[in-house]
């Protein structure tokens, strides 16, 4: 072998090497980036993302080596936690996501719409959303932290909101297991705990508040088992909740649903600009301006919170379960008010 080619070869060594290294490098800014972790996890895991060799021997060494170049070369701040874990604080030169000013807007949007820890998984979309703002360059931050949001959703003030733990409980259990917990019903005494046992199927925001929709099984009262209920979460109480073995159906029972019609008004109706609540809805526009609505439920309950947001602008014509809840609340209304 002649000279030349040894040093080809050495030199095509060398730049594999440096090319690994900086591999490697690039790696364990990503894997710091994904979270926390300390030195011997962070060789481990390089090792298996990449072979056994990517680091020597002397791993540690080369391992704090890493470190000090990236801080050199790129002005990241690593440091190591009491818990011994190192942590990328700041990304320096290697801020790795940039974002138009339209998307700016955007990210600004949903960190408002999830500052609210009533929306399930809030907690978790704001880690998300800190992660994704904290890869942007420093200019990049700086218009961000300045720029309010232009766009926000209106959520009423709560005195109380779900329990976390409970919350993360339900999630992972939703579709899956049979749950039994103890309830504060409205219709129920002051500081009586009712139990309930039910097949959860969906978690829900609605008007403020988070709502578990389950299956009623059995309960204290006898108008809701063997039905769909919405319980609100912040009422069930926390340390109640039993988590049974056994695994639900593969299909979930059936929803009654319900043919509504209602009517409203010319004042609302006549710009045709009117909102659909339900599923299925179908208008008909009259002359005088007025519109008849058909639709469906599976909810006569919540059809009728909907339907009063329209006051004396609305009439309700069908079914007469609902003609009739709608009559007992006004009556009420004209009792409180005479």
């Amino acid at each position: 072998m002649s000279a030349s080619e040894s040093s080809s070869r050495r030199g095509g060594g060398t730049r594999r090497s440096s090319q690994l290294t900086f591999q490697r490098r690039l790696w364990l800014v990503r894997r710091l980036v994904r979270s926390p972790a300390t030195a011997q996890q962070l060789i481990d895991d390089a090792r298996r993302a990449f072979d056994n060799d990517i680091y020597p021997p002397k791993a540690g060494a080369a391992l704090h080596h890493d470190f000090d170049a990236l801080r050199q070369l790129f002005g990241c701040t690593i440091r190591r936690m009491r818990d011994r874990r190192y942590t990328l604080v700041e990304y320096g030169e290697l801020a790795l996501l940039d974002l138009a000013d339209a998307e700016l807007e955007t990210l600004s949007f949903l960190v408002s719409i999830f500052a609210d820890p009533i929306i399930p998984n809030a907690i978790a979309v704001q880690t998300l959303l800190d992660r994704i703002t904290a890869l942007l360059p420093a200019d990049r931050r700086a218009i961000f932290a300045k720029a309010g949001p232009h766009l926000s959703l209106e959520m009423p003030e709560k005195t109380t909101v779900p329990d976390p733990d409970l919350l993360k409980r339900l999630q992972r259990n939703i579709g899956r297991h049979y749950l039994r917990f103890r309830y504060r019903s409205t219709y129920s005494p002051e500081q009586v705990e009712e139990e309930h046992r039910v097949a959860p199927y969906h978690l829900l925001v609605r008007d403020g508040h988070t709502y578990l929709d389950a299956f009623c099984l059995a309960g204290p009262h006898e108008n809701i088992v063997n039905k769909y209920v919405a319980y609100r979460v912040d009422r069930i109480v926390p340390g109640s909740l039993v988590v049974e073995p056994g695994r639900l159906p593969p299909i979930a029972p059936p929803r009654q649903t319900y043919q509504i019609r209602y009517r409203l008004s010319p004042q609302v109706a006549r710009q045709r600009d009117i909102a659909l609540w339900f599923a299925g809805s179908t208008v008909v526009f009259f002359p005088d301006g007025s519109a008849e609505i058909a639709a469906q439920t599976t909810d006569l309950w919540q059809a009728r919170q909907i339907l009063f947001r329209y006051r004396e602008q609305c009439q309700v014509l069908e079914p007469p379960e609902l003609v009739q809840m709608i009559r007992a609340s006004v009556q009420k209304m004209q009792e409180y008010y005479s």
